[in-house]
């Protein structure tokens, strides 16, 4: 155990997700809020299973 609450950490809901840039599967770095034009977006993340 960590001793995180999880249901209350992170953001809360309707709160604006901060800017960042990844790789597209091109190579071509993309900036979430510029690819997304004011539309709403859904983030998810997961941990890998292998390391």
């Amino acid at each position: 155990m960590t001793g995180i609450d999880y249901r209350t950490a992170g953001p809360e809901q309707g709160a604006i997700f901060p800017d960042f840039e990844l790789p597209n599967t091109d190579g071509e770095a993309v900036r979430l809020h510029e690819w997304r034009d004011s539309r709403r977006a859904l983030m998810v993340f997961f941990r890998s299973a292998s390391w």
